[in-house]
C-alpha cells in the first residue's frame, strides 16, 4: 500500500481538566454527569452532534436490563432511573413504577437526547459535539491528552483521568493497551443490526398481526429476506404507537473496519426497502406504509475488549455471580448474535443451532456450548455484578473503560453490553475518575469501598 508522510506540527491543547470522557453513549454521558457532579472538571467528547450513542443513533429500544432476571424487581436506577423520570416528564418514556413491571425502558430518542443535554450543562459538563477522536499522545504509560479532529481542525484535550466510552475501545487501542476482540475461537465478534421504523399503515389486530408474520416468515424461509426474525409490526419497543420499531437487521463482520461499515449500511438499508416494497405490493393494510426512520449508523454489538485485572464472563452470568468490588449490577442474558452473520433461522450461539455440522465453530465448539436458550440464563430473580477491576486497564494506569468495551469475554459481553448495564457502569466510572483525581491516584488505587458507599449515596443500587 502507497503512503504519504504528514508533516509534523504543534497541535493546540483546547481543553487541559480532571476527567476527559470519550464517547457519549450510555457508557458515556453518566460518566460525564458522574464525574462533574463529584467536582471534577469533565470534557465529554462525541463524534455526532447529539449524544446517547446507540439509543439515539441507532434507534436501539428498550433500556434493557433495569430490573432483575425474568423479575421486576430493580437492580439499576441513580441516573437511569432520572433520565427515565425526566423523559416521562415530556410524555416520551413510562414512569419509573412502571417502567419496572415492563421488560425494558421505552422511550422516544429525541426525547433523550435534549434530557441528556439538560442533564450535562445542569452539570458543568464542557461537551465537545461533532468531534471525532483520532489519537492519543502518551507520557510515559500513560495517557497525556486524546488528539481531536472537528470542524476547528486538529487539537488535543489534556486530563488526569480518561475514560473510553467509544464502545469499540478506540481510546485504549490508540494508547497501545492491551485488548481483545470477538471471541476466542475465530475473533469474530457478534454480528451487527439496526432498527428501523414503520409507520402509515392500517391497524391490524392480533390475529393479522400473526398472519402478515407467518407471512414474512415464509418469504425468509425461501430466502427472499435476509432478516434473523420477522418481527416487522413489533411495538414493544416503541413509546409513541404512531409506529412499529422493527430488530429484525442483521450483518456479520468488523464494526472497526470502515470497509465492512459501510457495506453494513447497504445491506441493512437495502433490507428494509426490500420489506417495505413487498409489503407495499402484497398487503393491503400497508399501501401507504413508509419508512420513518433508519437510524444514522449500524448497531455493533461487540469488538474490542480492554484487558483489565478481571473479565466477566458468561459463568458469571449464569451464576449471577456477586463481587466484593461489585460497581454496577447486569440481568441480561448471554445473548450471542451470530457472529457470521447468518439470519434465518439461525439466531443464538448454542448447541442446537440449525447450522449446525455446517459451522466449523459449531463443529469445534458444540459440546462445550450451551445446550439452549435456558441455559444462557441468569438465576430467575436475580443479576449478577459487575466488577470494578473489569473497568480497569492493565497497560495504561489512567485509563477507565465503560460500557461495552469492559473487560469481557465474548459471553460475557453478551450480557453485559446492554444499556441498562452500560449507564450504570458509566456512573459508576465517572465517580472513580472523579474519586481519583480527588485523592491524586491512580483509577486503581480508588478505595473501592468508598466508590460503592458514594454510589449508593447517589442513589445507585449496589
Amino acid at each position: 500500500m502507497a503512503t504519504i508522510r504528514e508533516p509534523a506540527r504543534e497541535i493546540p491543547v483546547v481543553h487541559d481538566v480532571d476527567v476527559v470522557v470519550c464517547g457519549g453513549g450510555p457508557g458515556g454521558f453518566p460518566a460525564a454527569i458522574a464525574a462533574a457532579r463529584h467536582g471534577a472538571r469533565t470534557v465529554l467528547i462525541e463524534r455526532y452532534g447529539f449524544m446517547g450513542g446507540l439509543a439515539t443513533a441507532g434507534l436501539v429500544a428498550p433500556i434493557l436490563a433495569h430490573t432483575a432476571s425474568e423479575a421486576h424487581t430493580p437492580i439499576v436506577e441513580g441516573i437511569l432511573r432520572e433520565v427515565t423520570e425526566r423523559m416521562h416528564a415530556l410524555g416520551c418514556a413510562p414512569s419509573w413504577e412502571e417502567a419496572t413491571q415492563e421488560w425494558g425502558i421505552r422511550f422516544d430518542a429525541e426525547a433523550l437526547k435534549v434530557v441528556i443535554d439538560e442533564m450535562c450543562q445542569e452539570a458543568g459538563v464542557t461537551l465537545l459535539l461533532h468531534t471525532l477522536i483520532v489519537d492519543v499522545a502518551r507520557k510515559g504509560d500513560a495517557i497525556d491528552a486524546v488528539i481531536v479532529e472537528s470542524k476547528s481542525g486538529r487539537q488535543a484535550v489534556r486530563g488526569k483521568v480518561f475514560i473510553d466510552a467509544t464502545g469499540d475501545a478506540d481510546v485504549a487501542h490508540r494508547a497501545g493497551a492491551r485488548t481483545t476482540f470477538g471471541r476466542a475461537y475465530d475473533n469474530c465478534p457478534e454480528a451487527m443490526g439496526s432498527f428501523f421504523h414503520l409507520a402509515g399503515f392500517a391497524e391490524v389486530d392480533a390475529a393479522r398481526e400473526e398472519e402478515l408474520r407467518q407471512q414474512v416468515e415464509r418469504e425468509m424461509e425461501d430466502s427472499r429476506f435476509q432478516f434473523y426474525n420477522p418481527g416487522f409490526l413489533s411495538k414493544r419497543c416503541a413509546y409513541h404507537g404512531d409506529h412499529a420499531a422493527a430488530n429484525m437487521t442483521r450483518f456479520g463482520g468488523d464494526p472497526t473496519d470502515v470497509t465492512t461499515l459501510t457495506e453494513a449500511e447497504l445491506s441493512v438499508r437495502r433490507n428494509v426497502w426490500e420489506l417495505t416494497r413487498y409489503l407495499r405490493a402484497t398487503v393491503p393494510e400497508f399501501a401507504e406504509a413508509y419508512v420513518q426512520q433508519t437510524s444514522p449508523q449500524v448497531g455493533p454489538r461487540e469488538s474490542r475488549q480492554i484487558v483489565g485485572p478481571y473479565a466477566l464472563t458468561g459463568e458469571d452470568i449464569r451464576a449471577g455471580r456477586k463481587f466484593a468490588d461489585g460497581i454496577a449490577r447486569g440481568s441480561w442474558w448471554i445473548d450471542i448474535h451470530c457472529p457470521r452473520g447468518h439470519a434465518y433461522p439461525v439466531h443464538l450461539c448454542t448447541a442446537d443451532c440449525p447450522m449446525g455440522a455446517d459451522c466449523d465453530y459449531w463443529v469445534a465448539e458444540h459440546e462445550r456450548m450451551p445446550a439452549s436458550r435456558q441455559d444462557l440464563m441468569p438465576p430467575k430473580g436475580d443479576w449478577y455484578d459487575i466488577p470494578y477491576r473489569a473497568l480497569l486497564s492493565v497497560s495504561v494506569p489512567n485509563l477507565l473503560s465503560s460500557g461495552r468495551c469492559i473487560s469481557a469475554t465474548h459471553e460475557g459481553m453478551a450480557g453485559a453490553r446492554v444499556m441498562g448495564t452500560c449507564i450504570a457502569i458509566g456512573q459508576a466510572a465517572g465517580t472513580a475518575a472523579a474519586l481519583a483525581v480527588q485523592e491524586a491516584v491512580s483509577p486503581a488505587e480508588v478505595d473501592v469501598q468508598r466508590l460503592r458507599a458514594l454510589l449508593r449515596q447517589d442513589g445507585q443500587l449496589i
